[in-house]
């Protein structure tokens, strides 16, 4: 097999994997919050709102959902109800179903804030646009 031979055999097998379709939640990233959520029954996301105390402390009833976190190009540490969650990516999250506060930092700056809803049992991606 002469070296172009080979050559076209080598784009022809890495060249559809480099231009592959990019996931719901990139593909939908224009939010201005910076936060893309991926198409989940009942997930939402509301930007630059806050729980109050009380609702932060309210109990939650069913079975938890699972919430994963990217950063587009870079990492950043996770807060979930206003405890530290771990450094993204960040991947299968259990939080019980209903609304959490979430803020994504990278050091000192904040890169989302606001509230996620996650709906019982369900897996919830989002992605975190870093600017």
């Amino acid at each position: 097999m002469s070296q172009r031979t080979r050559l076209a055999l080598a784009l022809t097998l890495v060249l559809p994997a480099s231009l592959a379709a990019p996931t719901p939640a990139q593909a939908a990233c224009s939010d201005a919050s910076g936060l893309c959520i991926e198409p989940a029954k009942g997930a939402k996301w509301e930007p630059g709102d806050s729980m109050s105390a009380k609702q932060l402390k309210a109990k939650r009833k069913g079975p938890p959902g699972h919430l994963s976190v990217t950063i587009e190009e870079g990492r950043g540490s996770v807060f979930v109800d206003g405890r530290y969650a771990g450094t993204a990516p960040l991947s299968d999250l259990d939080l019980g179903p209903g609304k959490h506060d979430l803020q994504v930092r990278d050091g000192d700056k904040i890169l989302a804030e606001g509230i996620i809803t996650i709906p019982k049992g369900t897996d919830v991606k989002v992605a975190v646009r870093h600017p």
